[in-house]
């Protein structure tokens, strides 16, 4: 079975997101990126020079895609940014982030160090 991922076509000077070329699976043939430059009005008219294209994997980001209130992408790291809605009243412009998965992987790695440091430092103290 073909599975392929979202294609997000964005502005590259400022990672404004364009067009979202949906993902798919089944009995479907992938697009490419000049067949959709072709076919998508969005991007038709537009010089590709100016246009950057971030191809992601089927599945990637689909939690993140359905929680955003807004994304876009970093240019100059070329990856997507999510905008979350805020519990926080006094927030009133909310800041884009790095995708919820990479956040968790980043906390876990810190939780990891914190735990080692923390056994260490018992180690220390209990030979002492």
């Amino acid at each position: 079975m073909t599975k392929f991922g979202r294609r997000i076509f964005y502005r590259k000077t400022t990672g404004e997101v364009l067009l979202i070329r949906g993902e798919a699976q089944g009995d479907v043939i992938e697009s490419t990126i000049d067949d959709d430059f072709g076919f998508y009005p969005e991007i038709k008219a537009l010089d590709r020079d100016q246009v950057g294209v971030l191809q992601l994997e089927y599945g990637q980001h689909t939690e993140d895609f359905a929680l955003a209130i807004a994304y876009r992408v970093d240019p100059a790291t070329q990856s997507m940014l999510f905008t979350f809605p805020t519990d926080k009243p006094d927030d009133s412009v909310p800041v884009p982030q790095k995708p919820l998965a990479d956040q968790v992987a980043e906390l876990k790695t810190r939780q990891d160090s914190t735990e080692a440091a923390m056994l260490a430092l018992m180690d220390v103290t209990t030979k002492s």
